[in-house]
């Protein structure tokens, strides 16, 4: 297994979505409509020195915390349309669940709060990722 970089990206989904994903196994995406020119960069670095970048969820729809993540395949930003299609794989559960505020982001060096709402932040990848 390839270590992970120093970064991760945080994220939501709709919960149901994630827990069928689990279910079915294998490759997934999101489209975000947003640009992810930090977390296009940071993934593509991680690449090439050979680390696996991890992407962390919460529930769109419901309080979670930090209940899934899985690693980045493939980020695809579409400049013309300023949207970002993330690819990954082997989603798994955090169990325990965690509080969003045991992030880290990586602007300013803060840590997240439980009341986060933004539906990207790049943060340090935490240590509780096995």
């Amino acid at each position: 297994m390839r270590p992970f970089s120093a970064y991760c990206i945080y994220t939501l989904l709709h919960s149901d979505e994630l827990r069928g994903q689990a279910a079915a196994g294998g490759r997934h995406s999101l489209t975000e409509q947003k640009a992810w020119k930090t977390g296009s960069q940071l993934w593509a670095e991680a690449e090439r020195s050979g680390e696996q970048m991890p992407v962390v969820f919460s529930g769109a729809d419901v309080e979670t915390g930090l209940f899934y993540w899985a690693t980045i395949d493939d980020i695809t930003i579409d400049h013309e349309n300023r949207h970002t299609i993330c690819s990954y794989s082997n989603l798994r559960e955090i169990s325990p669940r965690r509080k969003r505020s045991q992030l880290q982001l990586r602007d300013g060096n803060r840590q997240m709060s439980d009341d986060y709402i933004r539906p990207y932040a790049i943060c340090k990848t935490p240590s509780f990722l096995v």
